[in-house]
């Protein structure tokens, strides 16, 4: 039996706009002009919006060049307006921020004013996100939306996707041919020790550094695989996830020979995953719009797996009677009566039998995260969090 437990517990991040140790923010930076003329527009606003909360705002210069610092990981909307100048505001939807990169906005994107003879409310426009990022790098980004595609459900799958990586069975990953102790994970900028695995649900984004390793992380000669977990939401928000494969029901029999599993097939996989979010205390800023000073994510996923990897044609076992037989009588003499020897060497074929699953491979896994952000001024977040990981099971062996 084998077992395994981590805890990370009160792990305490203190972030600025402008000070912020390893990874976890982004910037905005782009250009607005005159759909018409094309020239730059000055003194317009940039604001960007969570929800409908404002995080971050700015003022074009004579170029039309603005730019936003320190913006958590996640979708925004970004809207542009210049009143004076009569120019329709637009906004754009979904805009993503990634960690430790700049999300660029130009006309291109949209990004653009038109002047009215009469304004109307703002128009909205969907964000694309561009098929070549400009500040990739040697980068590549999951985003949460893109992450509850994919058939993984770990930051370990993400990585093992992104040419150049390979992930080992126990967690150890080579990133262009290094060794393993080379490269590093971190949770929200801070480097694991531990276990990596985290609820999908908490994940907001994954980013795989193959190259050219931000001086922020530290002298990395390796890659780096930066998870950065979700926020608190304004409003209280909550999923549940459960999968199920089949059941595994153990009988009367202590060695398990008369377990069974109910289900869809033989495997008996199982999967439960829970998130919460929330206010904990909210304020209201000066255009009436609340926001949350005191917010908390907690988050959990536990998963039963009877076999992980179920060989094809099934498995052979040895059969109760002969192994009770062998128990209760194992050695034998020899000929010459001076020794023994192991009447295990005298099964034959029809001392065992095909099972659909290997016997000693179930594995058990339950990961948490929590965490309470306490906003305490509009530049400055302070973070408490956790993460928590037990596994147990068998490691199978044929022999």
């Amino acid at each position: 039996m084998i077992r395994k437990i981590t805890l990370l517990l009160l792990s305490t991040l203190l972030t600025t706009a402008y000070m912020f140790a390893q990874g976890g923010l982004g910037t905005l930076k782009g250009t607005l002009i005159d759909s018409e003329t094309g020239e730059p527009i000055f003194d317009a606003t940039i604001t960007l919006y969570k929800g409908s909360e404002v995080k971050g705002r700015a003022k074009t210069d004579f170029d039309g060049k603005f730019q936003i610092n320190s913006i958590e990981v996640g979708s925004y909307d970004v809207e542009a307006r210049n009143d004076i100048e009569q120019y329709q505001p637009i906004k754009l939807a979904n805009v993503s921020i990634s960690s430790n990169q700049i999300r660029f906005l130009n006309a291109s994107d949209g990004f653009k004013l038109s002047k009215v003879a009469e304004m109307v409310e703002v128009i909205i426009t969907e964000f694309k996100n561009p098929l070549i990022n400009k500040d990739g790098g040697t980068t590549a980004v999951v985003s949460r939306e893109d992450f509850n595609k994919m058939p993984i459900r770990s930051a370990q799958g993400v990585a093992s996707t992104v040419p150049g990586v390979q992930v080992g069975e126990d967690g150890g990953m080579s990133i262009r041919g290094e060794k393993s102790s080379a490269s590093y994970y971190f949770i929200d900028g801070i480097k694991v020790r531990g276990s990596s695995n985290l609820p999908k649900s908490a994940i907001e984004e994954v980013s795989v550094i193959t190259g050219g390793v931000p001086a922020s992380y530290g002298d990395i000669t390796g890659g780096i695989v930066s998870i950065t977990t979700r926020g608190p939401s304004t409003n209280f928000f909550g999923s549940v996830e459960a999968v199920t494969s089949g059941f595994y029901v153990n009988g009367k029999d202590p060695d398990g020979y008369d377990g069974k599993v109910y289900g869809l097939d033989k495997y008996g996989y199982n999967l439960f995953e829970g998130m919460l979010s929330g206010p904990l205390w909210k304020k209201t800023d000066a255009d009436g719009r609340e926001y949350a000073v005191l917010g908390f994510l907690a988050s959990l996923n536990y998963t039963d797996r009877l076999d992980a990897r179920p060989l094809m044609g099934g498995s052979y076992r040895i059969k109760k009677e002969s192994r009770d037989a062998l128990i209760d009588n194992p050695l034998s003499p020899n000929a010459s009566g001076a020794g023994t020897y192991s009447n295990a060497l005298k099964l034959r074929m029809d001392d065992f039998e095909k099972v659909d699953w290997r016997m000693n491979a179930r594995n058990r896994n339950l990961s948490s995260q929590f965490k309470i952000d306490v906003k305490t001024g509009p530049s400055i977040n302070l973070t408490f969090g956790g993460s928590m990981n037990y596994s147990g099971g068998s490691s199978y062996s044929r022999s």
